[in-house]
Protein backbone atom coordinates (compact mmCIF):
# COMPACT_ATOMS: atom_id res chain seq x y z
CA UNK A 1 0.00 0.00 0.00
CA UNK A 2 1.31 3.56 -1.16
CA UNK A 3 2.15 5.38 2.02
CA UNK A 4 0.67 8.90 1.12
CA UNK A 5 -2.13 9.95 -1.08
CA UNK A 6 -2.26 13.06 -3.25
CA UNK A 7 -4.54 14.22 -5.46
CA UNK A 8 -4.14 15.36 -9.10
CA UNK A 9 -5.58 19.46 -9.36
CA UNK A 10 -5.85 20.66 -12.83
CA UNK A 11 -2.77 22.48 -12.48
CA UNK A 12 -1.14 19.02 -12.35
CA UNK A 13 1.17 17.51 -15.39
CA UNK A 14 1.23 14.47 -16.51
CA UNK A 15 3.61 13.08 -18.84
CA UNK A 16 4.08 9.34 -20.14
CA UNK A 17 6.08 7.89 -17.14
CA UNK A 18 6.03 10.93 -14.41
CA UNK A 19 3.37 13.11 -13.19
CA UNK A 20 3.84 16.56 -11.84
CA UNK A 21 2.01 18.05 -8.36
CA UNK A 22 0.61 21.63 -8.34
CA UNK A 23 2.64 23.98 -5.59
CA UNK A 24 -0.74 23.48 -2.65
CA UNK A 25 -0.21 19.39 -2.88
CA UNK A 26 3.61 19.48 -3.35
CA UNK A 27 3.90 21.84 -0.28
CA UNK A 28 1.60 19.18 1.84
CA UNK A 29 3.72 16.10 0.60
CA UNK A 30 6.65 17.67 1.75
CA UNK A 31 6.78 20.30 3.66
CA UNK A 32 3.53 19.01 5.93
CA UNK A 33 3.57 15.36 5.46
CA UNK A 34 7.44 15.26 5.42
CA UNK A 35 7.19 12.61 2.16
CA UNK A 36 11.08 11.91 0.84
CA UNK A 37 12.63 10.66 -2.12
CA UNK A 38 11.76 7.30 -2.96
CA UNK A 39 8.93 6.78 -0.57
CA UNK A 40 5.78 5.57 -2.71
CA UNK A 41 2.59 7.72 -3.47
CA UNK A 42 -0.88 6.98 -4.99
CA UNK A 43 -2.15 10.41 -6.83
CA UNK A 44 -5.86 10.22 -7.54
CA UNK A 45 -7.40 12.24 -10.40
CA UNK A 46 -11.13 11.87 -9.19
CA UNK A 47 -12.26 10.76 -12.25
CA UNK A 48 -11.68 6.70 -11.72
CA UNK A 49 -7.97 7.00 -12.06
CA UNK A 50 -5.03 6.02 -9.76
CA UNK A 51 -1.49 6.58 -10.51
CA UNK A 52 0.92 4.54 -8.31
CA UNK A 53 4.73 5.40 -8.40
CA UNK A 54 7.47 6.97 -6.38
CA UNK A 55 8.58 10.15 -5.31
CA UNK A 56 11.55 11.11 -7.77
CA UNK A 57 11.59 14.62 -6.82
CA UNK A 58 10.85 16.02 -3.57
CA UNK A 59 10.02 19.65 -4.40
CA UNK A 60 8.30 21.53 -2.44
CA UNK A 61 6.41 23.33 -5.04
CA UNK A 62 6.45 20.62 -7.73
CA UNK A 63 6.85 16.94 -6.29
CA UNK A 64 7.66 14.86 -9.77
CA UNK A 65 6.68 11.24 -9.19
CA UNK A 66 7.81 8.39 -11.70
CA UNK A 67 4.66 6.61 -12.23
CA UNK A 68 4.54 2.62 -11.78
CA UNK A 69 1.48 1.66 -13.11
CA UNK A 70 -1.65 3.21 -12.87
CA UNK A 71 -5.38 1.41 -11.79
CA UNK A 72 -8.70 2.33 -13.18
CA UNK A 73 -11.50 1.50 -10.95
CA UNK A 74 -15.34 1.00 -12.71
CA UNK A 75 -17.72 3.28 -12.15
CA UNK A 76 -20.51 1.74 -9.49
CA UNK A 77 -23.98 1.35 -9.93
CA UNK A 78 -26.34 2.73 -9.25
CA UNK A 79 -25.07 6.04 -9.57
CA UNK A 80 -26.30 7.70 -6.26
CA UNK A 81 -27.42 11.67 -6.04
CA UNK A 82 -27.69 13.46 -2.80
CA UNK A 83 -30.30 16.02 -2.65
CA UNK A 84 -28.99 18.08 0.34
CA UNK A 85 -30.71 20.88 2.24
CA UNK A 86 -28.00 22.95 3.43
CA UNK A 87 -27.88 23.10 6.84
CA UNK A 88 -27.36 26.16 9.30
CA UNK A 89 -23.73 26.57 10.67
CA UNK A 90 -20.32 23.65 9.45
CA UNK A 91 -22.63 20.78 9.29
CA UNK A 92 -22.67 20.49 5.46
CA UNK A 93 -18.89 19.75 5.54
CA UNK A 94 -19.35 17.20 7.47
CA UNK A 95 -22.12 15.86 5.52
CA UNK A 96 -19.96 16.74 2.04
CA UNK A 97 -17.08 14.35 3.97
CA UNK A 98 -19.57 11.49 4.85
CA UNK A 99 -21.21 11.51 1.25
CA UNK A 100 -17.73 11.33 -0.12
CA UNK A 101 -16.46 8.37 2.03
CA UNK A 102 -19.62 6.22 1.36
CA UNK A 103 -19.33 6.57 -2.62
CA UNK A 104 -21.58 9.44 -3.41
CA UNK A 105 -21.73 10.30 -7.06
CA UNK A 106 -23.14 13.52 -6.70
CA UNK A 107 -24.15 16.19 -4.13
CA UNK A 108 -26.88 18.94 -5.33
CA UNK A 109 -26.88 21.30 -2.19
CA UNK A 110 -30.69 23.06 -2.17
CA UNK A 111 -32.03 25.53 -0.18
CA UNK A 112 -34.94 25.13 2.03
CA UNK A 113 -37.46 26.53 4.45
CA UNK A 114 -36.18 25.84 7.11
CA UNK A 115 -32.25 25.33 6.46
CA UNK A 116 -29.61 27.98 5.72
CA UNK A 117 -30.98 31.31 4.46
CA UNK A 118 -29.91 32.04 0.62
CA UNK A 119 -26.82 33.36 -0.28
CA UNK A 120 -24.95 33.85 -3.79
CA UNK A 121 -22.51 36.06 -5.35
CA UNK A 122 -18.78 35.59 -4.11
CA UNK A 123 -19.65 34.01 -0.81
CA UNK A 124 -21.31 31.37 -2.49
CA UNK A 125 -18.75 30.76 -5.17
CA UNK A 126 -16.25 30.75 -2.60
CA UNK A 127 -18.85 28.37 -0.09
CA UNK A 128 -18.94 25.91 -2.83
CA UNK A 129 -14.99 26.12 -3.04
CA UNK A 130 -14.11 24.87 -0.11
CA UNK A 131 -16.99 22.31 0.28
CA UNK A 132 -15.25 20.85 -3.02
CA UNK A 133 -11.75 21.05 -1.38
CA UNK A 134 -13.47 19.25 2.03
CA UNK A 135 -14.53 16.28 -0.56
CA UNK A 136 -10.96 16.06 -2.04
CA UNK A 137 -9.60 15.61 1.19
CA UNK A 138 -11.89 12.95 1.96
CA UNK A 139 -11.34 11.23 -1.57
CA UNK A 140 -7.13 11.53 -0.20
CA UNK A 141 -8.09 9.98 3.51
CA UNK A 142 -10.02 7.19 1.99
CA UNK A 143 -8.63 6.41 -1.28
CA UNK A 144 -11.74 7.25 -3.52
CA UNK A 145 -11.63 7.23 -6.55
CA UNK A 146 -14.13 9.03 -7.89
CA UNK A 147 -14.77 12.71 -6.49
CA UNK A 148 -18.25 13.31 -6.36
CA UNK A 149 -19.69 16.16 -8.76
CA UNK A 150 -20.75 18.81 -6.39
CA UNK A 151 -23.68 20.91 -8.08
CA UNK A 152 -23.86 24.59 -7.36
CA UNK A 153 -26.76 24.91 -4.57
CA UNK A 154 -29.86 26.36 -5.54
CA UNK A 155 -33.45 26.90 -4.49
CA UNK A 156 -35.40 23.56 -4.13
CA UNK A 157 -38.36 24.62 -6.50
CA UNK A 158 -35.65 25.26 -8.93
CA UNK A 159 -33.68 21.93 -8.66
CA UNK A 160 -37.21 19.75 -8.77
CA UNK A 161 -38.22 22.55 -12.21
CA UNK A 162 -35.03 21.81 -14.02
CA UNK A 163 -35.21 17.91 -12.65
CA UNK A 164 -38.55 17.73 -14.92
CA UNK A 165 -38.17 19.83 -17.41
CA UNK A 166 -34.80 17.64 -18.02
CA UNK A 167 -36.57 14.26 -18.04
CA UNK A 168 -35.50 13.40 -14.88
CA UNK A 169 -31.62 15.19 -15.26
CA UNK A 170 -30.25 18.02 -14.04
CA UNK A 171 -29.05 19.77 -17.30
CA UNK A 172 -25.53 19.16 -17.59
CA UNK A 173 -22.73 20.71 -15.51
CA UNK A 174 -21.20 23.74 -16.73
CA UNK A 175 -18.50 26.15 -14.79
CA UNK A 176 -15.33 24.42 -12.94
CA UNK A 177 -13.93 24.30 -9.62
CA UNK A 178 -10.74 22.99 -8.45
CA UNK A 179 -10.77 19.26 -8.97
CA UNK A 180 -14.41 19.08 -10.12
CA UNK A 181 -17.32 20.51 -11.73
CA UNK A 182 -20.13 21.79 -11.20
CA UNK A 183 -23.68 23.25 -12.35
CA UNK A 184 -24.95 26.87 -12.97
CA UNK A 185 -26.62 28.18 -10.26
CA UNK A 186 -30.33 29.56 -10.79
CA UNK A 187 -31.11 32.57 -9.58
CA UNK A 188 -35.34 32.37 -9.54
CA UNK A 189 -38.13 30.79 -6.72
CA UNK A 190 -40.35 29.12 -9.15
CA UNK A 191 -43.38 27.82 -7.10
CA UNK A 192 -46.38 25.64 -8.42
CA UNK A 193 -47.38 22.12 -8.67
CA UNK A 194 -44.87 20.37 -11.68
CA UNK A 195 -46.05 17.08 -11.70
CA UNK A 196 -48.76 14.48 -10.49
CA UNK A 197 -47.30 12.59 -7.60
CA UNK A 198 -45.84 9.12 -7.51
CA UNK A 199 -47.61 6.58 -5.82
CA UNK A 200 -45.26 3.68 -5.50
CA UNK A 201 -42.10 2.67 -6.38
CA UNK A 202 -42.73 2.09 -10.00
CA UNK A 203 -43.75 5.11 -10.50
CA UNK A 204 -41.19 6.54 -9.00
CA UNK A 205 -38.88 4.68 -11.34
CA UNK A 206 -40.51 5.07 -14.45
CA UNK A 207 -37.58 8.13 -15.65
CA UNK A 208 -34.32 6.30 -17.10
CA UNK A 209 -34.20 3.84 -14.13
CA UNK A 210 -34.31 6.74 -11.56
CA UNK A 211 -35.68 5.98 -7.83
CA UNK A 212 -36.01 9.45 -6.10
CA UNK A 213 -36.33 8.79 -2.30
CA UNK A 214 -37.02 11.45 0.58
CA UNK A 215 -36.25 10.93 4.16
CA UNK A 216 -39.68 11.57 5.68
CA UNK A 217 -40.45 12.71 9.16
CA UNK A 218 -44.34 12.15 7.89
CA UNK A 219 -46.79 10.07 8.32
CA UNK A 220 -47.39 7.06 5.98
CA UNK A 221 -43.55 7.03 4.69
CA UNK A 222 -41.86 3.34 4.15
CA UNK A 223 -39.02 1.53 5.48
CA UNK A 224 -36.00 2.66 3.33
CA UNK A 225 -35.22 -1.06 2.73
CA UNK A 226 -38.73 -2.14 1.75
CA UNK A 227 -38.82 0.58 -1.07
CA UNK A 228 -35.50 -0.55 -1.99
CA UNK A 229 -36.42 -3.83 -2.29
CA UNK A 230 -39.39 -2.85 -4.45
CA UNK A 231 -37.64 -0.96 -7.09
CA UNK A 232 -35.39 -3.74 -8.11
CA UNK A 233 -32.49 -3.06 -10.27
CA UNK A 234 -32.14 1.33 -11.14
CA UNK A 235 -29.43 3.09 -12.94
CA UNK A 236 -29.93 6.03 -10.35
CA UNK A 237 -31.10 6.77 -7.00
CA UNK A 238 -31.60 10.12 -5.69
CA UNK A 239 -32.37 10.56 -2.17
CA UNK A 240 -33.08 13.88 -0.45
CA UNK A 241 -32.35 15.07 3.11
CA UNK A 242 -34.09 18.23 4.84
CA UNK A 243 -32.76 20.54 7.28
CA UNK A 244 -32.31 20.08 10.87
CA UNK A 245 -36.10 21.36 10.94
CA UNK A 246 -37.17 19.34 8.45
CA UNK A 247 -39.04 19.98 5.15
CA UNK A 248 -42.00 22.06 5.44
CA UNK A 249 -45.32 20.66 4.53
CA UNK A 250 -45.18 22.46 1.09
CA UNK A 251 -41.77 21.03 0.06
CA UNK A 252 -42.85 17.71 0.68
CA UNK A 253 -45.81 17.78 -1.64
CA UNK A 254 -43.57 19.75 -4.24
CA UNK A 255 -40.73 16.59 -3.32
CA UNK A 256 -44.00 13.62 -3.94
CA UNK A 257 -45.44 15.62 -6.89
CA UNK A 258 -41.82 15.15 -8.70
CA UNK A 259 -42.14 11.14 -7.72
CA UNK A 260 -39.94 11.56 -4.47
CA UNK A 261 -41.52 8.54 -2.40
CA UNK A 262 -41.36 9.61 1.54
CA UNK A 263 -39.00 6.96 3.62
CA UNK A 264 -38.20 6.27 6.92
CA UNK A 265 -35.01 6.43 8.61
CA UNK A 266 -35.34 3.93 11.55
CA UNK A 267 -37.31 4.41 14.69
CA UNK A 268 -35.62 8.10 15.92
CA UNK A 269 -35.30 11.53 14.70
CA UNK A 270 -31.83 11.70 13.45
CA UNK A 271 -29.91 15.09 13.22
CA UNK A 272 -29.55 15.93 9.25
CA UNK A 273 -25.52 14.98 9.32
CA UNK A 274 -26.81 11.26 10.57
CA UNK A 275 -29.63 10.92 8.30
CA UNK A 276 -27.46 11.95 4.82
CA UNK A 277 -24.96 9.26 6.56
CA UNK A 278 -28.52 6.75 7.23
CA UNK A 279 -30.00 6.81 4.47
CA UNK A 280 -26.71 6.74 1.55
CA UNK A 281 -25.35 3.87 3.92
CA UNK A 282 -28.62 1.92 3.61
CA UNK A 283 -28.25 2.57 -0.30
CA UNK A 284 -24.92 1.06 -0.96
CA UNK A 285 -25.35 -1.74 0.92
CA UNK A 286 -28.76 -2.57 -0.19
CA UNK A 287 -28.13 -1.28 -4.29
CA UNK A 288 -24.86 -2.06 -5.09
CA UNK A 289 -23.87 -5.27 -6.74
CA UNK A 290 -20.95 -7.02 -5.45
Amino acid sequence: MPRYRSFLFPEASVGAESLTLDARESHHLVRVLRAKVGETVAVLDGAGACYLGRIAEANGKAVRVDVDSVERAPLQKPQVTLLQSIPKGKTMDIILRMATEIGAARVQPVFTDQGEMLIKGERLLSKVAKWRLTMIESCKQCGVSYLPELAAPLALSDWLAAHLSAGGRVSPPAAAFPGGRVSPPAAAFPRGRVSPPAADAASATGCAGILRVVASLEAGSRPLREVLEAAGAVDEVVVAVGPEGDFTPAEYVALSEAGFLPVRLGANVLRAETAAAYILSVVDQCSRKA
